[in-house]
């Protein structure tokens, strides 16, 4: 967790690499990108949580492994909710920005500011990276069809839908956690 100072997270930025310089730029950069995608997307423009968004992304990009990113998301989440944009094409790029963002902090975040992160290791998250935006893509194509059919409202339907996502979202944890001294299963 980064230190409250800011002539400590100034240090830390003086000392960061240039990959990981890089990974501060696109922390700044995705939430950016994000918020001007939220007008295009149909939602209105709000000139004030547009600046509160974009002073929070600095923050983050200044300090990405403090609790901020998480409070960025969540601000993001909040304000396309509110803007209430639809499911054009703009909503998969809304998706890819913030994913891009996210990811950015957490490579940030892998350890001091001069380290430089193996090409395995961004090779596995360029995977799971893809892998997220895929299944985004298709949640979104999923929404517009089930918008498009303009189905009327069924608790039996969205208990089963909730099923298989709890089913989902257990299978992966198994299949995605490892522990200490074990391999990954199988």
């Amino acid at each position: 967790m980064t230190r409250s100072g800011g002539g400590a997270v100034l240090d830390r930025l003086a000392l960061s690499s240039p990959q990981q310089r890089l990974f501060r730029a696109v922390a700044l950069a995705a939430p950016c990108g994000f918020l001007a995608v939220v007008p295009l997307a149909g939602g209105v423009f709000h000139p004030v949580f547009t600046a509160a968004g974009v002073l929070l992304a600095v923050v983050v990009a200044l300090a990405p492994d403090s609790h901020a990113p998480l409070g960025l998301v969540a601000y993001l989440g909040v304000l396309w909710m509110l803007a209430d944009p639809g499911l054009d094409l703009w909503t998969p790029v809304a998706a890819a920005a913030l994913l891009a963002g996210h990811l950015a902090c957490t490579l940030a975040s892998y350890g001091p500011p001069g380290l430089v992160l193996d090409r395995a290791l961004l090779a596995r998250w360029r995977t799971r990276a893809a892998a997220c935006l895929g299944a985004g893509v298709l949640v979104w194509l999923a929404a517009g069809a089930v918008a498009f059919l303009d189905l009327p409202p069924d608790a039996l339907a969205v208990g089963a839908a909730l099923l298989v996502l709890l089913g989902w979202v257990g299978f992966l944890t198994v299949r995605l956690t490892v522990r200490p001294g074990e391999d990954r299963p199988g």
